[in-house]
C-alpha cells in the first residue's frame, strides 16, 4: 500500500490521540484495569510535549491513517516510540516499510522496542528480527541487534 509521511502539526493532536487510543485501549484495559481517559489524556500531553517535532503522520491517499514517533539514541541503541495504524491499515506492508527505513537509518545501532504480551505486532517485530531479551508484567522488551542487521544488507 502507498503511503507518505508528513510532519504532524498541532492540528492533529485529537487524531493522533485517537489512533493511540484505539491501538492501545484494549491492551491497557487488559493489564492496567482500565482506561481513564483523563489520566491517559494527561500522559499522552506529556508524551507529545517531548515527542511532537519527532512524530510523522502516514497518509494513504492524502487521508491520515496513522503515526510514526521517531525515537531516540542512547548508549546501547536507538528506541522508536511509536508506530501506530487504523486497523484497516495493518497487514499492508505500511509498518514494515517504515521499520525497514528505521533499519537502514540505524544499521550501525542495536533498535530495542517494547510492545504489549497480547499484541499481534509481536509477529511483525519477529519477522523482522527482533528478540524477545526480558519482560514486565505488560510488555515484551525486545531488540534487533546491529550485527543482525548489517548481515540482511
Amino acid at each position: 500500500m502507498e503511503y507518505t509521511l508528513r510532519k504532524y502539526k498541532a492540528s492533529d493532536y485529537d487524531f493522533v490521540y485517537d489512533v493511540k487510543k484505539i491501538c492501545y485501549q484494549k491492551y491497557v484495559e487488559e493489564y492496567f484495569g482500565g482506561w481513564d481517559d483523563n489520566v491517559q489524556r494527561q500522559m499522552f500531553d506529556d508524551l507529545m510535549k517531548q515527542d511532537a517535532k519527532h512524530t510523522y503522520i502516514i497518509n494513504v491517499e492524502n487521508k491520515p491513517v496513522g503515526f510514526f514517533s521517531d525515537g531516540e539514541d542512547t548508549p546501547e541503541g536507538y528506541h522508536p516510540n511509536n508506530l501506530c495504524l487504523l486497523p484497516e491499515c495493518r497487514g499492508k506492508g505500511i509498518g514494515s516499510d517504515i521499520l525497514n527505513n528505521v533499519f537502514a537509518k540505524h544499521k550501525n545501532q542495536n533498535i530495542y522496542l517494547k510492545v504489549f504480551k497480547s499484541n499481534p505486532a509481536q509477529n511483525l517485530y519477529k519477522r523482522l528480527g527482533f528478540e524477545v531479551y526480558d519482560e514486565t508484567k505488560s510488555h515484551y522488551l525486545m531488540v534487533r541487534m546491529k550485527e543482525e542487521i548489517l548481515s540482511k544488507d
